[in-house]
This record gives C-alpha cells, sequence and structure tokens, in this order.
C-alpha cells in the first residue's frame, strides 16, 4: 500500500496498480497513478462517480470497480489483490491509497491565527500570519510541502523575521528610542 505516486510510482512501474477512491480528488489521483501503469483500477464506492469522472478514468483505460473494499489480499508477504463486497477479488501488486492531510494547528488557532475552511494556517509572503510576530512554515501552511519546500519556506520567514526586526529597530532609532543588537 502506498500514498504518493510521485515518491513510489517507479518503484512500481508497469504492474497491476489499484487506487483506493472515496476522497474529492481521488479520480484526479487515479489518473497521476495511470502515468505509471497501463493496469490500473480504481476502486469506487457505489453511486460515487459522476459521468465526467467515469468518462475520463474509461477514456485513460482505467478500470472502474464499484463497491466496498473489504479486504487486502496478502500471500507471502506481499500484496496480492483487493477484495470487494461482492466477492470480487481483483489482482493487484500496489494499491494507491490518497492521503488525507490534516494539519495540527491547535498551537496557531489558539494564537488567534486565521486558519482557512481546510484547517491550513493563512499567510502573507514570508510566511507572516495574521497574528503580529508569528511566522509559520511547512506543512502548517501547505499540506504539499515535503522536507524541501518546508526549509525554503523556513529560510524566507527567517529572514521576513529579521527584516521585520531590522524595521523595529529603525523606528526605534528614528524615535530616539535606544537601540539595542540582537
Amino acid at each position: 500500500m502506498l500514498h504518493c505516486p510521485y515518491c513510489h510510482g517507479y518503484e512500481v512501474r508497469d504492474q497491476q496498480l489499484g487506487v483506493l477512491g472515496g476522497g474529492p480528488d481521488a479520480v484526479r489521483y487515479a489518473q497521476i497513478v495511470r502515468q505509471w501503469a497501463d493496469d490500473v483500477v480504481f476502486f469506487a464506492p457505489r453511486g460515487t462517480l459522476t459521468e465526467r469522472q467515469r468518462s475520463e478514468l474509461t477514456a485513460r483505460s482505467v478500470e472502474i470497480v464499484e463497491g466496498i473494499v473489504t479486504r487486502v489480499v496478502v500471500e507471502d508477504d506481499r500484496l496480492s489483490g483487493i477484495e470487494v463486497d461482492h466477492g470480487r477479488t481483483v489482482p493487484r501488486a500496489a494499491l494507491f491509497v490518497p492521503p488525507r492531510f490534516v494539519p495540527n494547528n491547535g498551537l496557531l488557532a489558539g494564537l488567534g491565527c486565521e486558519i482557512d475552511e481546510q484547517g491550513w494556517a493563512v499567510t502573507r509572503p514570508g510566511g507572516a500570519t495574521t497574528v503580529p510576530g508569528v511566522w509559520v512554515a511547512g506543512n502548517v501552511t501547505d499540506p504539499r510541502a515535503q522536507v524541501i519546500t518546508a526549509a525554503g519556506q523556513g529560510s524566507a520567514a527567517a529572514i521576513a523575521i529579521n527584516a521585520d526586526l531590522v524595521d523595529e529597530d529603525v523606528r526605534d532609532a528614528v524615535a530616539g528610542r535606544t537601540v539595542t543588537s540582537r
């Protein structure tokens, strides 16, 4: 079972792949997985696909199996199939399960930071939140932020914080207040 076609697709390329549907972006996710193999099956709960989604999957030769996945069949420590509630077992070598990212935003919400409808911190360029003096970086504000992205955002936030502190020093100096090195 895999979560990321970008991270794991190459290792299972050209094999019998499956995608577990059910979420809002699952069909798009299946289209990404389809880049790695010609034999892809999309497992969808009954009645959840629109005609357009069916058409798009069918156009790219993605088989649709409707029903509830009841079991993942493993033989010799390897995935061998996916069983659905009507008793059919579909042979598969790998199953992609689209992740659902949930931000750990309790601290930010507690500080009064604005949080969007999906739960992610709202920021301005550089990572500043809606609360003065609070900056964020990484996957508390961007669900796709992997380590390299989070590191870059952290660097941008550090630069923004430093610039804010320098601006404060300038304001203090203009007002005649003593400025100390930080």
